[in-house]
């Protein structure tokens, strides 16, 4: 999206969301009580929007999950009090969910929400222009370009990158975080990734400082990593002690050499006590074709390529908040020298509006409307370009 009224984009907007939002009780109902919505609850329980779990699963609702309530969307029918709706499941899932609520007579954004637009759009609006906070869903630091794999289409070009280049300084590592939190109130995941993130010498101490200083101001503290190396004492105990959140990528369908690797990693953290996802073993990925694509659209046709995409992984570098890591990364790893000036400079907004434009930023508005790395990505169509999973060169 392209700024035309840059700090006053979603006024007229924001102001139904917030109305719609006092007439449903300023409560939130998660429907899901699977992996993404246990996501998405410490979120709304940051606001003290939370109000319980929807689940079609009869055991979830007599049971409960972490303590919380989860009704079947009949009992939720007959509540006096009821909310908005986030459906919080697999994209596979969400039309049958949708149609229950509409054959109930609930209507789409106004009722309920699908969860990506919602943590998107909805949330950043709502909790800026009801609770003056900004809040964004997942931004990450790139600690190393290195990585352990050498996995061809990478989607941040690690491939490219010598085993002896240079990661990012402690101190820009801090200086990063530093400048994030000092105008963003509340990301549901702050991660920290690469490369390998484990590669990085001075983990430990990057996990100790953000922990120390941001911990209550984020959902999760996470790590992605590939699962092929396992962390020194010092990094468990950091991670131990800050709750950091692991998040394995799982590559053995093509390499099942890395099953042992995975045991051995997810044995050490349980027994060390912290959490982690290891994820289904992935069978093919999405080739976005930065090495080959080259669009040649008008403006108006590279906008609608990034209004499609709207990818929720940002990254902080400095003072500079890029809207897309892998756009940046990429650029970067294969010295393409595209996209330059594609970021938004934290340090260079007025104290008097940086909340308007960061939140616009943050949900996809900017001086182009698009991003310079567009026109080398295949963006949301990437999915139609399947390609072997982490196929080593």
């Amino acid at each position: 999206m392209k700024w035309k009224n840059r700090g006053h984009e979603v006024e007229n907007e924001a102001e139904q969301i917030v109305e719609s939002f006092m007439r449903h009780g300023k409560k939130v109902f998660i429907f899901g009580a699977g992996q993404i919505g246990r996501y998405l609850e410490p979120v709304l329980s940051h606001y003290n929007i939370f109000a319980g779990y929807i689940d079609n699963n009869l055991e979830k609702t007599v049971q409960g999950i972490n303590n919380q309530k989860v009704y079947s969307l009949e009992d939720y029918a007959a509540r006096s009090e009821q909310g908005w709706i986030v459906i919080a499941a697999a994209r596979k899932n969400i039309p049958a969910i949708a149609k229950q609520l509409l054959d109930m007579g609930y209507i789409e954004a106004e009722d309920f929400f699908i969860y990506s637009n919602f943590e998107g759009r909805i949330l950043p609006i709502l909790a800026l222009f009801l609770y003056d906070q900004i809040f964004m869903t997942a931004v990450q630091v790139c600690v190393t370009e290195r990585c352990s794999l050498k996995c061809r289409k990478c989607a941040h070009a690690c491939y490219a990158v010598s085993n002896k280049a240079k990661d990012m300084e402690l101190q820009n590592v801090f200086y990063s975080a530093d400048c994030l939190f000092s105008k963003v109130d509340y990301v549901k995941e702050f991660v920290l990734i690469g490369g390998e993130p484990l590669l990085y010498k001075n983990l430990a101490e990057a996990i100790r400082y953000i922990g120390e200083k941001y911990k209550d101001k984020m959902g999760f503290f996470c790590i992605t990593t590939n699962g092929t190396i396992c962390p020194n004492q010092e990094i468990l105990d950091a991670c131990q002690k800050y709750g950091v959140h692991f998040e394995i990528s799982n590559y053995s369908v093509q390499n099942p050499w890395l099953e042992d690797r995975y045991c051995k990693l997810t044995e050490l953290l349980a027994e060390n006590k912290i959490e982690y996802q290891l994820g289904k073993a992935e069978k093919q990925w999405m080739d976005y074709g930065f090495e080959y694509v080259d669009r040649e659209e008008s403006e108006e046709e590279l906008i609608q390529v990034f209004d499609k995409c709207q990818t929720p992984c940002k990254e902080i570098r400095g003072s500079r908040l890029y809207f897309c890591v892998m756009a940046r990364s990429v650029s970067d790893n294969l010295q393409l020298g595209v996209g330059k000036d594609d970021y938004l400079d934290l340090n260079m907004l007025s104290e008097r509006e940086y909340k308007n434009v960061l939140l616009e930023f943050s949900i996809g508005y900017s001086e182009k409307g698009y991003l310079d790395m567009c026109k080398h990505c295949n963006g949301a169509d990437a999915e139609k370009y399947l390609i072997p999973v982490a196929e080593q060169l």
